[in-house]
């Protein structure tokens, strides 16, 4: 156990104390065990200590809190991470507001080289439209080194963590609760299949009761620890709106699913796109382009022919060996007119299976 760590969460436990003072007292110090036994006097000389908060500094009851939950975490399996930890992840340390502590379980390994993480957020009142959205996503992403972070609620999150399990695809839960509930607890059945490729995060210990803000402030983990946010459906106010300025303010990457003007689950995301808080995304292409991913790798599901039916079949191998094509000649060669090759065409850009170029030129998708 690290000496200092039981200091470090007496420090996080102490009430009228956030993160950034937290560290700036650890700094002003040297550690955390200087700065509790520091006297009133000393700790007063920091910006924004006064003296309501040294009066409680130190007290008894935050360390024997801080040992007790060391002892209870070591019993249940759950990794404590201060920010002073090698382990901590470097892109939430980068960061103002990072937590000062974190509490892991399962498979979450943080600072893997050349792994990208993408959060998945949005309304907890999904549509079909934001559920195919994922669908496709994750699929579409399943061959590359990507992590999906999400926050376990209903809607977008869940969906983002399922699709995920079903890809194989690594997924956090970032969660506004302790490990002690997990909420809401219709998704403990997938909380806990998570833990085997992937984990939950959060900064609650575990005698802390649920209280509506830490939801809030859970959406600037999920924000802070990926590269890209993807916000699917928002309306205009939301909790995945929230992550989004958090996004930004990180300078990390934004997109938005665009939606039409009357819908109301696309609202927030539309509106993301207007004032350029976020790019415009499509499908798992878009992704696998911003990413410079070799689509190569990416194994060529055309083969598979899943849901294709004979005429589709017969045009992706037409493309396959032929390479781009008007479609004259395609009409030509395929023996079909052009009123009935043009459904099948159609059918086939839906289905992310080839691409409409200038020109009336057609290629598969790469």
């Amino acid at each position: 156990m690290q000496t200092d760590l039981p200091y470090i969460l007496a420090l996080s436990f102490q009430k009228g104390i956030g993160d950034i003072t937290a560290r700036k007292i650890i700094q002003f110090f040297g550690s955390a065990k200087k700065a509790w036994n520091s006297s009133s006097k000393d700790l007063m000389q920091i910006s924004g200590i006064g003296f309501k908060i040294s009066k409680d500094f130190g007290n008894k009851k935050w360390l024997d809190l801080a040992f007790n939950e060391i002892e209870y975490c070591d019993k249940n399996q759950i990794k404590i991470i201060s920010f002073y930890d090698e382990t901590y992840p470097q892109m939430l340390k980068e960061c103002i507001d990072a937590p000062l502590v974190i509490f892991c379980k399962g498979n979450v390994a943080f600072n893997q080289l050349n792994v990208k993480k993408i959060s998945i957020v949005g309304t907890r009142k999904m549509s079909n439209y934001g559920r195919n959205f994922i669908a496709e996503l994750c699929e579409g992403i399943a061959d590359f080194d990507i992590k999906i972070i999400s926050g376990l609620a209903y809607g977008c999150d869940i969906e983002a963590h399922s699709q995920a399990l079903k890809n194989k695809l690594s997924t956090w839960a970032v969660m506004g609760t302790n490990f002690e509930r997990i909420y809401p607890a219709a998704h403990k059945k997938i909380a806990y299949e998570m833990l085997e490729n992937g984990g939950w995060i959060t900064e609650q210990p575990s005698f802390k009761a649920v209280v509506p803000e830490a939801f809030l402030q859970r959406n600037r983990i999920i924000a802070g620890l990926t590269d890209v946010t993807i916000v699917v459906e928002s309306a205009f106010k939301g909790g995945s709106l929230v992550t989004a300025k958090f996004a930004n303010e990180y300078n990390r990457e934004v997109f938005a699913l665009p939606g039409k003007t009357t819908d109301s689950l696309s609202v927030g995301c539309n509106y993301l796109i207007k004032t350029q808080q976020a790019y415009l995304i499509e499908n798992s292409k878009d992704i696998i382009e911003y990413f410079n991913f070799d689509s190569n790798k990416q194994t060529n599901q055309l083969n598979l022919f899943i849901d294709f039916t004979d005429d589709e079949k017969l045009i992706v191998n037409y493309l396959k060996n032929q390479g781009k094509q008007h479609i004259d000649k395609m009409s030509f060669d395929l023996n079909l007119k052009s009123y009935e090759l043009m459904p099948i065409l159609l059918d086939l850009e839906l289905k992310h299976a080839i691409t409409t170029l200038p020109g009336k030129f057609f290629d598969l998708m790469h």
